[in-house]
Formats: structure tokens, sequence, C-alpha cells
């Protein structure tokens, strides 16, 4: 790398060649027109003038070329270079590659394997986990400006193929509508009996930069794992501020009678029990959907419970869209703790 009095001369020459160029450049063109009007009047055509000056500025031309190809920046050694392939998604505003996520050093955590990425959809990036668990990581999760923040957390039970889930909720974030999420996507939805209390994997808090805590966290079902999600709500709503049921069918709930932690009176037994939170979504035309969550709405009316009702909205995509919306009311935002 040249010393910075090398590249000041450089500089400096590079100026007085160009400069040289361009007025003799003008030169040359003046002395031509003089000669070319003085044809006119029959005086002698000069042309040596105008061939000298010529010469001269394509001189001082490649002069100030070739001293402009010396102080162009490169690569030094050791320096990265640029990928031709390096994708820029419609999604959001370009930003840096997104940066390698250690595994964690904590020996507790010694045989955490990385995630291995299985896509970009709807401009966020898909990871799966080494139990099959799928996490979703918004378009801005990778932002260079959202170093150190980080996100509130939706697990999701739903089909991993399903495309609009992640369009809805990139599209409404990207709108300003709603919060980015990070969703996670685990291999099942058990509420059978004996089933543990829906949590999120313990690998999901360790290797990505989501917000602990119940106020930061929902569960969503779709489909069949709309019943699954929404009893789970009902019966312990200490691990998640709200669940979203789309598409569910909730007769097995209506028929089961009060759930877990009720009393007789349709209070919860314990007072240490927040106040569980329901939506139940129901895209237009699902008329079977709609009549199983507006009955279950009815009969959990007289529980210490909040239940919505979205229905009549077409199409998929904008229904999840609303979801998102729905899940920045009740949930935490992106924060740096």
């Amino acid at each position: 790398m040249p010393e910075v009095a090398e590249v000041v001369v450089l500089y400096a020459l590079l100026t007085v060649a160009g400069a040289a160029a361009v007025a003799l450049a003008r030169s040359a063109l003046r002395h031509w027109w003089e000669q070319r009007a003085g044809r006119v009047y029959e005086l002698p055509v000069e042309r040596a003038g105008t061939v000298l000056r010529g010469a001269g500025s394509a001189l001082a031309a490649a002069v100030a070329i070739t001293l402009g190809v010396c102080l162009a920046p490169g690569p030094g050694p050791g320096s990265p270079s640029l990928s031709p392939h390096r994708q820029v998604t419609a999604a959001g505003p370009p930003s840096s590659p997104p940066r390698p996520r250690p595994v964690p050093s904590d020996p507790a955590d010694a045989g955490l394997v990385p995630p291995r990425t299985l896509g970009h959809p709807a401009g966020g990036t898909l990871h799966e986990l080494s139990d099959g668990t799928r996490v979703w990581l918004p378009p801005q999760y990778d932002y260079p400006d959202s170093a150190g923040l980080y996100f509130p957390l939706v697990v999701a039970h739903i089909d991993p193929a399903d495309p609009d889930l992640f369009a809805g909720f990139a599209a409404q974030s990207l709108r300003g509508l709603a919060d980015p999420f990070v969703v996670v996507l685990p291999a099942r939805c058990d509420d059978g009996p004996g089933a543990r209390p829906a949590s999120v994997p313990a690998a999901v808090a360790r290797l990505y930069r989501v917000l602990p805590g119940r106020p930061a966290r929902a569960l969503l079902g779709a489909d069949g794992d709309a019943d699954c999600v929404v009893r789970q709500q009902l019966t312990d709503p200490r691990g998640f501020a709200t669940a979203i049921g789309v598409s569910g069918g909730y007769e097995e709930i209506d028929r089961s009678g009060p759930p877990p932690y009720f009393s007789a009176d349709g209070r919860y037994a314990g007072r240490d029990m927040p106040r569980p939170a329901l939506l139940l979504a129901v895209p237009s035309g699902e008329e079977n959907a709609r009549r199983s969550a507006l009955a279950l709405r009815g009969r959990v009316r007289g529980v210490s419970a909040e239940v919505r009702v979205l229905d009549g909205i077409a199409p998929r995509r904008r229904l999840f869209a609303l979801v998102a919306g729905y899940a920045t009311e009740k949930l935490d935002s992106p924060d740096r703790p």
C-alpha cells in the first residue's frame, strides 16, 4: 500500500494531467474552428497546430487514466472478496449477510448442534434444529441496526409448508402494522392425558435473540392443531400471553367440562393464575369452524377468559396478517434488554 506522501503526489499529478488534457483539447478545438472559418476567405490552412494540440490532449488523458487506475482502491491481503451471487430480497432493505450464530460456550450447551438453513420464505430465514423443530426468523432479524435486538416469539403448530403464515406475518410487519416475530414450529402439539404444558424448546432460547417470559410469547395452532393450543391456554395460561386458533374445531373442548384449574363457578381456583386470552380466527367460507368458534366463546363467556372471534377474512394470507396485528397488541415489542 503506498505511503501517504506518495498518494498525495499521485493525486497532484492526476489533477495536473486531467487539467492539461482538458485545456489542450479545448485549444485544439478552438484552433480547428479558426482554421475552418478561414477557409471561407481562402486563407491558408495550417493543420500542424491542431494536430499537436490534439496529440498533447490525448497524451495527458492517458496519463490521467493511468494514475486513476493506480489510485483505485482494491482488496488488500486477507480482504474478503464480494460474492457475485449475493441475493437481496424484496422483503426489506439490503442488509449484510446473516451473521453466523456460534454455538454457546456454556458447558451445559456443549451438545448443542448448530441449526440447518432450509430456505428463505417471505424474505426471512427458516432453520431446522437437530430435534426437528423449525425456526423462522423475520427479515428484520438480520438487519444491520438489529444487532442486540431481541424479538417476541410465537410457537406455531402448523404445516411448515403452509406459505401463508410467514407471508402474512412478514407483510404486516414490513407495512409497519405489526411487530416482527420469531416463529417456532415444534414437531407436534400434545394435549393428551399427562401431557406437559406447552413450552419453548430450550435450544431456541440459547441460539436466538428471543424475549424471555410470558408477556413476549404466544401460541398458535391451525386446522387440526387449533383445539390443541386453545385447550392448553385454557388449562394453564402461565406460559403464554395468548393462544390463537385458526380454522379449528372445538367440539371436544365444549364436551370435556370445565378445564383444570377452574372452579365450579367458572373462575380459576388459584389466585396466581393469569387471565387466559384467546383469538379464534376463521377464514371466509369455513362455516363449520365459525360455528365451533362461536360456540366455544359462548361457553367460556362466564369464565375469567378473554375470547375474540375473527371471521369472514379472505384470503388466508390476509387473515394471518391480522393475526400478527393481534399478537402485536398482546405481546411485548422487540427490545434490547
